[in-house]
């Protein structure tokens, strides 16, 4: 008996299997319809023949197997082996080129090739990608610039790409590939396929590996070595932490991958292996910041980094991969949340109005899950500010950096409403009531930022998450785990690493419970206009409660003064500077690359300045 484990929670999933015989059995808890996608990779190319009606599906295939399910349904399926003789369905697949690749050779050296590899190969397969942002092929650009070999060893080894694109200062890019002398496949589209190789008379094909078994096995290998690779004057270096000792280094047999802006191969339940997308040059934050608390702190509630790989040139590293413990868990903070909401607005909506809701065992457990994660938070900062190595040392706050801090956010907040003026009339027209009511805040609002740090407030900067969130927890058991140490993925490289006060991560987590508020009565009002205000009112009580209740438990575990002033004044100010800045960092976002999505961030930014302006009057 095999548990699957999909991404939407109201959704079981598991396999029984004796012998050759497979049955997946699948059932939606919810009693909402419910759409989900399952890694049934393990049974790749067999047919899911539903049992109760003898209807066939389609083929499972190479990518995650979307289901559908009513409220309360279910599906018996038997996994069927494919009959040898049944003829495959051809369907329409990209056009792929014929790559001519000599032996001895690698991807830079072949002038011909390489041409061919970047105009006509990387922008097709790129524009298919979940990681590379631009998903027109015609728009893509790009430059070979560089590759290593992956390992040491083999004739037929995974070669490391870098590449970049035709924007100006844009970022280096990472495409493991390797060949595979199996003949190019036109009938079954593999979407991790590049291109088809002809060399002589062997046949193949051009893969992406990035979560392939045999790399992901060469990774394990590598750093269990520290193995070092030279290539043309660029190095791949290979870094174990004392605690991948612990493992037992055999190939990967089962591999699940996520591909988002990374790519993330789940191993055996034993590893997390991410490969880093976009190269950026100078120390990785998760890399730094795992191996103090895996070496250094101790901390037990993060993954332990088990390894990474840098590439090094002209003496500049940058990261490749890292390598972390698995950690056996019940979904990502964001998730639970998410299925908690859609629970209590059905609650709500069955209640007698003017009936007091009632305190369920449910929210009673979420609450206590908002809870950990503001010890645990509160755990992490008195850690990472009992750092002694430079880089990481906590330096105390001056009045120069209040400065600093203040006249930043004064930038960005003039910068922001100078570009909502200019464009409010192309923008959507129910947003742009909330826009006028933020201009109307525009003089009052730059006059409150002076009292929210005053320049003598003392304190630490310290290291910190830098992008924490709902979605950077995992739910282990009754505790929480926080993952994810790579920081902010808007910001450079050098933000990323800067200190600064513990408070910006604590608004980090309140801006994403804010967050998820506001999703799930977007949800909830689709189609039911007329429950707004019963609703909203009900949401807006939970979400002052779970923040009181997270905030709560931070200032109970932090030990650190220096951290977390004591004095409310103080920190409500600081808090509430995090808050506004992060808020106007959404919006600015929102309005550059996504101006359709402006209603959440604008909603919740009029909420920390109304809250703002009572507090003022009381």
């Amino acid at each position: 008996m095999t548990f699957i484990r999909p991404a939407n929670r109201a959704v079981l999933a598991y396999v029984r299997q004796y012998h050759d015989e497979v049955i997946l059995c699948v059932a939606n808890l919810s009693r909402a319809a419910q759409a989900t996608e399952l890694d049934l990779s393990p049974w790749k190319d067999r047919i899911p023949q539903e049992m109760l009606g003898r209807t066939r599906f389609p083929a499972i295939g190479e990518l995650p197997y979307m289901i559908t399910l009513g409220p309360y349904g279910f599906y018996w399926f038997q996994l069927q082996e494919r009959d040898k003789s049944e003829p495959v369905t051809p369907r329409a697949v990209p056009e792929f080129e014929t790559l001519v690749v000599p032996v001895n050779s690698n991807w830079v050296s072949l002038a011909r090739e390489r041409s061919v590899f970047e105009r006509d190969v990387l922008p097709g397969f790129l524009s298919r990608t979940r990681w590379y942002p631009e998903h027109n092929p015609k728009q893509i650009k790009t430059t070979l610039t560089s590759a290593v070999p992956f390992c040491d060893i083999g004739d037929n080894r995974p070669w490391i790409a870098f590449f970049e694109t035709a924007a100006q200062d844009g970022p280096r890019y990472v495409l493991p590939m390797q060949i595979e002398w199996v003949r190019f496949d036109r009938e079954r589209f593999n979407p991790k396929a590049l291109a088809a190789v002809r060399q002589g008379a062997r046949e193949g094909t051009l893969l992406d590996v990035a979560t392939d078994q045999i790399f992901i096995g060469l990774f394990l290998r590598n750093l269990s070595q520290d193995l070092v690779v030279e290539e043309n004057n660029l190095r791949l270096e290979f870094k174990a932490t004392s605690r991948f000792a612990d493992y037992a280094v055999k190939e990967p047999e089962r591999i699940r991958a996520i591909e988002q802006s990374n790519s993330t191969a789940l191993v055996d339940n034993q590893y997390v292996a991410k490969i880093y997308r976009q190269l950026e040059s100078g120390i990785s934050p998760e890399i730094e910041i795992g191996q103090y608390l895996t070496e250094v702190a101790r901390f037990g509630n993060a993954p332990a980094l088990l390894g990474s790989v840098e590439l090094v040139e002209d003496g500049r590293r940058s990261a490749v991969g890292v390598l972390h413990a698995y950690v056996e868990n019940q979904g990502d903070g964001w998730t639970v949340t998410t299925g908690y909401l859609d629970r209590y607005i059905d609650e709500q909506r069955v209640l007698i109005a003017g009936e007091a809701p009632r305190e369920t065992q449910e929210q009673t457990l979420y609450l206590h899950f908002i809870a950990q994660i503001g010890r645990r938070l509160a755990e992490l900062h008195v850690a990472l500010a009992a750092a002694k190595a430079d880089d990481l040392a906590p330096e105390p706050i001056g009045p120069a950096h209040v400065e600093a801090l203040v006249s930043g956010l004064k930038a960005r907040v003039e910068r922001v409403l100078q570009r909502l003026a200019d464009s409010r009339d192309g923008l959507r027209e129910a947003d742009r009531p909330l826009i006028d009511r933020l201009m109307a805040l525009r003089v009052s609002l730059l006059n409150q930022l002076n009292a929210l740090l005053p320049s003598g407030m003392g304190g630490l900067n310290i290291r910190h998450h830098g992008d924490f969130r709902l979605g950077q927890t995992l739910i282990v058991k009754d505790d929480i785990f926080i993952i994810d140490f790579d920081g902010n993925p808007r910001l450079p490289l050098a933000d990323k690493r800067r200190k600064l006060p513990a408070a910006r991560d604590v608004a980090g987590l309140i801006r994403s419970i804010d967050l998820s508020v506001t999703a799930a009565l977007s949800r909830a009002l689709t189609g039911a206009s007329e429950e707004q205000d019963r609703l909203t009112t009900a949401l807006q009580e939970w979400r002052e409660r779970a923040n009181a209740t997270f905030l709560s438990a931070y200032r109970e575990a932090m030990t650190d003064r220096r951290l977390w002033p004591e004095d409310r004044k103080s920190w409500e100010g600081l808090l509430r500077y995090f808050l506004l800045d992060q808020a106007f960092e959404d919006v600015e976002y929102e309005l550059s690359h996504r101006p359709e999505g402006l209603h959440a961030p604008l909603t919740g930014l009029l909420r920390i300045l109304s809250s703002t302006k009572s507090e003022a009057h009381a």
